[in-house]
């Protein structure tokens, strides 16, 4: 695995080149440097190391970050970027989307203990990079006791062979509801795509989030997704990829305060020599509170995908409910998948349990699908589409027609 990453000056913050304003982004310029400073002694996944074990880095090369603002494009609805670049928002009245850097004049305390807290924390080297490579990042405001019924889109459009790197910083006031959905748009197939969004939920607060990726639209796609949510607040998680040469999803989700459930759910659907990867992370750090992850794969062709789950139950989260399941499905000789589901409690009075699945096509329910007068290949296809049903059952009537057409 080879990497771009060795000269300060190719970085946002430090060169004239990065296209961002003068005076407020200086604010985010210290962030970047820190973050840069963290990454140069993290640096890029090593062969072997244990949260990348499961990637194949075949001619992987990390290329110079786009660091040119795009010229601005208005035109379309939701919250839109070009290249990594926040363009603007066409939103409800009663929601608020700024640029990050101008965010930090008015968002500035709430802005800088996440990212205090995004750095002190984080170990996956991709979502360091962000911090100190994104272009403009965009930061998202729900006002207390706003309820949006309606999804709203992130467009990512790609027109670039660089490192792209999208941030969008989330922020649910008490007792709102809104649905997003992520989705990227490409204009090359040797881009490198290496997004994160940040959320944070106050109490009572609902986000659905919903990532929707085509097959063949980048290279490599990396998307680190953090979560911390507060008292009673419902945090639910949908990504439905087709993955890329490498693709992987890092999602982290904090439970921090009384009462809080998480739903975290992924459905990838892979062929030729595609790969996806999900490494899943839920810290239950209050009495009370729910999580389940439910993960499952489909792969052809020389595929190959893994799912690394992790529930953490800190001594103070009693009544704990966590579970975790994944299921992958293999319809070729040459298909690979690996699952590492995994528990940490320290608490003792806990419901948990994790499992994990790797099987072929069940002969037994074919069999039994082919006497009703079925053949082979439709009965596989009714079975597979039944497998994936069940995820598809839990998603928001509003946002099933983006995913069942993908």
């Amino acid at each position: 695995m080879k990497s771009g990453v060795t000269d300060r000056s190719d970085f946002p913050g430090m060169c004239e080149k990065c296209g961002l304003e003068t005076g407020v982004s200086d604010l985010l310029s210290g962030w970047r440097r820190r973050a840069w400073d963290l990454f140069q002694k993290m640096g890029l996944p090593r062969r072997g190391q244990e949260a990348f074990q499961y990637v194949l880095w075949e001619d992987f090369s990390w290329p110079s970050a786009a660091l040119m603002l795009p010229e601005r494009n208005e035109g379309g609805g939701g919250i839109r970027f070009i290249d990594g670049f926040f363009q603007g928002a066409s939103l409800p009245p009663s929601l608020i989307c700024k640029p990050l850097d101008e965010a930090m004049r008015v968002y500035g305390v709430v802005l800088q203990n996440r990212m205090a807290s995004s750095l002190k924390e984080e170990k996956d080297p991709f979502a360091v990079l962000n911090l100190a490579w994104h272009g403009r990042g965009a930061f998202l405001y729900v006002p207390p006791h706003t309820r949006i019924e309606t999804p709203l889109e992130i467009h990512h459009t790609l027109t670039t062979s660089s490192a792209v790197c999208p941030r969008l910083q989330i922020f649910v006031g008490k007792g709102s509801s809104i649905q997003l959905i992520q989705t990227i748009a490409s204009q090359t197939s040797s881009c490198l795509f290496n997004g994160f969004a940040d959320v944070s939920l106050e109490e009572g607060a609902s986000l659905f989030w919903g990532d929707c990726t085509a097959p063949s639209t980048v290279l490599h796609r990396f998307q680190t997704l953090r979560c911390a949510q507060k008292r009673g607040s419902r945090f639910h998680c949908f990504s439905h990829s087709k993955g890329a040469q490498i693709a992987r999803d890092s999602i982290q989700v904090q439970l921090l305060e009384e009462g809080a459930e998480a739903l975290l759910q992924g459905l990838w659907d892979l062929d030729e020599r595609v790969q996806y990867h999900a490494h899943i992370g839920i810290e239950h750090a209050a009495p009370h509170c729910r999580s389940r992850q439910h993960y499952k794969g489909i792969l052809r062709g020389k595929s190959r995908s893994s799912f690394e789950g992790k529930i953490v139950v800190r001594p103070v989260a009693q009544k704990t409910e966590a579970y975790q399941l994944n299921n992958q499905l293999l319809l070729s000789d040459g298909a690979i998948a690996h699952a590492k589901p995994n528990l940490e409690i320290f608490a003792d009075d806990v419901k948990a349990s994790h499992g994990a699945t790797i099987a072929r096509l069940p002969e037994e329910e074919l069999f039994y699908l082919r006497s009703r007068g079925l053949s082979l290949s439709d009965a596989a296809e009714l079975f597979i589409q039944g497998f994936q049903e069940e995820l598809f059952e839990q998603i928001p009537i509003s946002m099933k027609s983006h995913f069942l057409g993908h």
